[in-house]
């Protein structure tokens, strides 16, 4: 027989407690049958009844299981990739301390919540790779979300139909997987990326990946980190760079998706990541999974009867 739960300190409490009541009551009725010059059998009965009963309740709660089952459990999923833009306007300060490092903090600290999804990340700037394969170990993310860096793409500009491309290659190649939902997150500013493929929305929206896009930074913009100054124009002007949320959420409305923001006084990356979790999952795999059988109801089913059986037995001899 296996338990479900074993024996702890509060059944122990509880068990012994029971115990010394009942001996002080035990004494203490046969003390004054014996005074009275009666019996105190029914005492004994009732005492022998729930001993009984409370330990068939003891053992139900613990679940006691016998015996084999076999069920059917279904597997359901998404995959998730993240397309980070990694160009060097993430390195501009209107969100302390960074735009990028700002959404790094923010998406290491809610990331557990994508518990039964496979995420990977793909980075992108004029072009494109991936950062991390799906997976499911939420700590090697947090890892290789860390290491994100501007520093990873040593050409400037942003070209989003490289990273959409690699993404959608990916999902396409992955046969084995073709029954999971599919979900892209886009994380960007939005600066500087040109139109959008016709073939890459059309791809998108034929395999009916869901779109969702977190705008990073504000439309009053702020200067780009560079060394130790900031990144300055031909002309020795620094650079000022601007969140466009026009162009994300245009994006975001031609894809179907939604848009988020991320910026000293907006958070959305709880909001985003609650979204991606209540997307609907696709069925992924069915296994046969052999049970153990819990039988618990077997026990407190008894206990209750000798419960019952204790009410309707009396203490008639006993005058106190």
């Amino acid at each position: 027989m296996n338990w479900i739960k074993p024996l702890t300190i509060v059944e122990y409490v509880f068990i012994g407690l029971f115990l010394l009541i009942y001996i002080v009551y035990f004494i203490r009725t046969y003390l004054i049958a014996k005074r009275l010059g009666t019996t105190s059998r029914s005492v004994v009965i009732k005492f022998f009844i729930r001993t009984g009963y409370l330990g068939l309740c003891i053992i139900g709660l613990l679940g006691p299981s016998f015996g084999v089952s076999e069920i059917e459990a279904q597997a359901t999923g998404k995959d998730v990739y993240f397309a980070f833009d990694v160009s060097r306007s993430m390195d501009a300060i209107d969100i302390e301390p960074t735009r990028l490092e700002k959404v790094k903090f923010e998406l290491i600290k809610n990331l557990n919540a994508l518990k039964s999804d496979r995420v990977g990340i793909v980075v992108f700037s004029q072009s494109a790779y991936i950062h991390i394969p799906l997976t499911y170990d939420k700590d090697a993310l947090k890892l290789f979300i860390q290491k994100l860096s501007s520093d990873l793409f040593t050409e400037s500009g942003t070209d989003l139909n490289t990273a959409l491309k690699l993404i959608q290659g990916k999902y396409n190649s992955a046969n084995a997987n073709s029954h999971r939902a599919k979900v892209i997150v886009m994380v960007s500013d939005g600066e500087d990326f040109g139109q959008l493929a016709s073939e890459v929305i059309l791809d998108l929206r034929k395999n009916r990946v869901s779109f969702l896009v977190l705008g990073v930074g504000t439309p009053q913009g702020g200067k780009i980190k560079e060394g130790n100054g900031f990144k300055k124009d031909k002309k020795g002007n620094e650079i000022v760079s601007k969140l466009d949320a026009d162009y994300l959420k245009q994006l975001a409305k031609v894809l179907n998706g939604k848009y988020f923001q991320l910026s000293n006084q907006v958070n959305d990356v709880s909001a985003i990541l609650k979204e991606v979790s209540q997307l609907e999952n696709n069925w992924v795999d069915t296994r046969k999974m052999t049970v153990a059988n819990n039988k618990y109801f077997y026990f407190v089913f008894l206990g209750l009867i000798l419960m019952i059986i204790d009410i309707l037995i009396t203490i008639r001899t006993i005058k106190l």
